[in-house]
């Protein structure tokens, strides 16, 4: 079989198949040009297209070849989902520098906070208006039904000594 043949056979332009035998033969793949390579040099533009070299594209036709499609395809798959998992686990990782570093931000604000008694006042003051804030949202939600509002005392009411009076008085 020639290259005229071949490419006529295969469906694949003259040059690239010439091209694509060349390297077949070069790296010890095919001794000789036969009805058993139409089917190499079809799957061989498939494995370009996907961004492999000519060479790479030839090793991966002829094992398909060999091993009747299976093993290849699986092993292709799992190059694909580690590729995947590889750049999953790098943007993971630079969302934990992220938390890290907001961590680290925080625990230097209140290691500040501890060692300056002016600004420890202002805790205190933003402790009343959370306080004042969920008085009004339990003023505001009281008519929605009583069970929501023990919810919501449950949920808001931080002082010791505070009876769970289920009753919705």
């Amino acid at each position: 079989m020639n290259f005229k043949e071949l490419s006529e056979a295969s469906g694949i332009k003259y040059e690239t198949v010439r091209n694509y035998v060349k390297v077949l033969i070069e790296e010890g793949l095919i001794d000789e040009v036969n009805e058993d390579v139409i089917q190499i040099v079809k799957k061989m533009p498939d494995y370009t297209s996907k961004g492999f070299t000519v060479v790479e594209a030839a090793h991966r036709a002829v094992v398909l070849e060999d091993t009747h499609t299976s093993v290849t395809e699986e092993l292709t798959e799992l190059q694909d989902k580690i590729a995947s998992l590889q750049e999953e686990n790098q943007r993971l990782e630079r969302e934990l520098g992220e938390e890290k570093a907001t961590v680290a931000e925080l625990k230097e604000r209140l290691e500040s906070f501890e060692s300056n008694t002016e600004n420890s006042s202002a805790i205190a003051v933003y402790k009343e208006d959370v306080k004042t804030a969920a008085d009004t949202l339990k003023t505001a939600v009281k008519s929605a039904g009583s069970g929501l509002v023990q919810f919501l005392r449950w949920l808001f009411d931080t002082e010791e000594g505070v009876t769970n009076d289920h009753s919705g008085k």
